[in-house]
């Protein structure tokens, strides 16, 4: 790779700089940058997190989604993946770092000056431009320029070769900001987004649920990977003293003593809800919601997700002996909000298959609802009436479906109200402990729902979706009403399944016993 060098650099030197400069981590390690603790400047020595960030860079990733624990050193890994570009470019290109406020950005720059500035004597470039927002170098016409993502106008009318948008999750609008930083480095250019997460079903999240499925290279640091989150000085009767969610944590992460003496520390100080926001260990404490959640964040950290990229997934198939009900939420399958259908067994109380699209048209989607209650043992379905849903139950019963939920007193189809929904989703939460894995997409939603103040009913946070939560609400509101049969042959399923494993067990010690010729 042949990058440019200033004409300041003796021709003696070129060569070897040329090799310096063409690998990213490499030229890093030219620049001194300020300690964290001391605040006095040091020289640059990568991270874990900034490894990462050189090596997808590296690889040719354009998009990259970072997700961290906080003070791990992304956003200088991503400003040093900038400042390589900027530096390395014979062209008057720009490259964007897009932060949340205006003073931020303003020292976010200070410090890219100052690396310039910091380089050896032969590598110093003079500034055509060097003001709070913006760098432009003289010879080339390379330039750095911040931008702050609550700006309405953001990188519209700018073509960056590269962009950075920093604590994106804390975007005002996530989806405008992407949209416009998406268009104005085009396919072939970097675009970089790192943050903490926030909102367990904002755009972020989903972009980190997503990949790579959806184009974007995940990175992530968790707390416990990072060297600097350990305390050696913990007394002698500390391991005595550990907890047994200490020691659940200890076993889960591969801990050491050392680390979780940090753990303790920082839980004491800030507290663990806290703890696991601004320090996740793992993707499931990024996105717990605390304030104002629905569903009791301790219960779910209980139960399995478990990955799915694709629309439906069966969790566990359909077994002859035991029953079903079905929960369906519908949208207009126009693209928007989705369709979702939930199978839960009455045996095991379990979810065992979850299906969503916002593709399928509600007549679609009621041969759809068709379908899997068929294989479902002819589950009990309940649809909603309202909107769609009206079109959906006309075309099940068109479709000679009668397996139906109908109020117990009134015999009327389901309508969703602020008081039936509170109903449903009440009904659900009363079995979430009892409830052992589900479907990772219904595991977020579960986990998004918030009750804001002044509303009577939960809702999802702005840009996300409840339609997979709504429909597995239905399915447990339905279980209330189910025939009593149905719960003896649940009965009999469980001890079906029950001596199936027995079976097996059986079977396996047998086949590992020693022939007796």
């Amino acid at each position: 790779m042949t990058v440019y060098l200033p004409a300041t650099v003796p021709a003696v030197l070129r060569p070897q700089l040329q090799r310096v400069m063409a690998d990213v981590e490499t030229f890093a390690q030219l620049h001194r940058v300020k300690d964290k603790d001391t605040k006095k400047p040091v020289p640059f020595r990568p991270l874990p997190m900034q490894r990462k960030l050189f090596q997808a860079y590296r690889e040719g990733h354009r998009r990259i989604a970072c997700i961290k624990a906080r003070q791990v050193g992304c956003t200088n890994g991503c400003k040093m993946l900038l400042q390589h570009l900027l530096y390395t470019t014979p062209y008057a290109a720009m490259v964007a770092l897009v932060s949340m406020r205006a003073d931020s950005a303003e020292l976010l720059m200070r410090e890219n000056r100052g690396w310039l500035e910091g380089l050896p004597s032969s590598m110093r470039r003079p500034l055509k431009v060097g003001n709070k927002g913006e760098l432009v170098l003289q010879d080339t016409a390379a330039s750095i320029k911040t931008f702050t993502s609550r700006s309405s106008t953001g990188l519209r009318s700018f073509d960056p070769i590269a962009a950075v948008l920093s604590e994106f999750a804390y975007a005002a609008d996530q989806n405008a900001l992407l949209r416009q930083a998406d268009a104005a480095v085009g396919d072939e250019g970097l675009l970089i987004i790192e943050s903490t997460a926030q909102n367990p079903g904002d755009r972020f999240s989903q972009i980190i649920r997503g990949a790579p499925d959806n184009g974007w290279h995940l990175i992530s640091l968790w707390w416990h990977e990072h060297p600097a989150y350990e305390d050696t000085n913990y007394p002698e009767d500390f391991p005595a003293s550990i907890t047994a969610e200490e020691q659940q944590e200890r076993e889960q992460h591969g801990l050491t003593l050392a680390q979780l003496y940090w753990r303790r520390r920082k839980v004491q100080s800030i507290g663990l809800e806290n703890f696991r926001t601004e320090y996740p260990a793992s993707l499931e404490d990024c996105f717990l919601q605390r304030e104002g959640a629905w569903f009791d964040a301790a219960q779910l950290q209980q139960i399995e997700p478990v990955d799915s990229a694709q629309q439906h997934r069966a969790l566990e198939q359909p077994h002859q002996l035991d029953r079903y009900v079905i929960g369906v939420d519908v949208s207009g399958g126009v693209g928007g909000d989705y369709s979702a259908i939930v199978v839960v067994s009455v045996g095991t109380l379990q979810p065992v298959y979850v299906q969503r699209s916002n593709r399928v048209s509600p007549k679609d989607w009621a041969h759809e609802v068709v379908r899997v209650a068929t294989r479902y043992n002819q589950g009990l379905v309940l649809v909603e009436s309202n909107n769609h849903g009206h079109a959906v139950l006309l075309e099940i019963d068109h479709c000679g479906y009668r397996q139906l939920w109908r109020h117990p007193a009134t015999g009327k189809q389901w309508t969703t109200t602020k008081q039936s929904k509170l109903d449903a989703l009440s009904t659900l939460r009363d079995h979430l402990e009892v409830i052992t894995r589900m479907d990772r997409a219904l595991w977020m939603e579960l986990r998004s729902l918030t009750l804001p103040a002044g509303k009577a009913t939960p809702e999802a946070p702005p840009g996300s979706h409840d339609d997979l939560a709504i429909a597995c609400s239905l399915a447990y509101r339905a279980l209330r009403d189910i025939p009593p049969s149905w719960r003896t042959d649940g009965h009999r399923a469980i001890r079906s399944r029950a001596g199936n494993l027995i079976g097996k067990a059986r079977a396996k010690r047998l086949r590992g016993r020693q022939l007796p010729f």
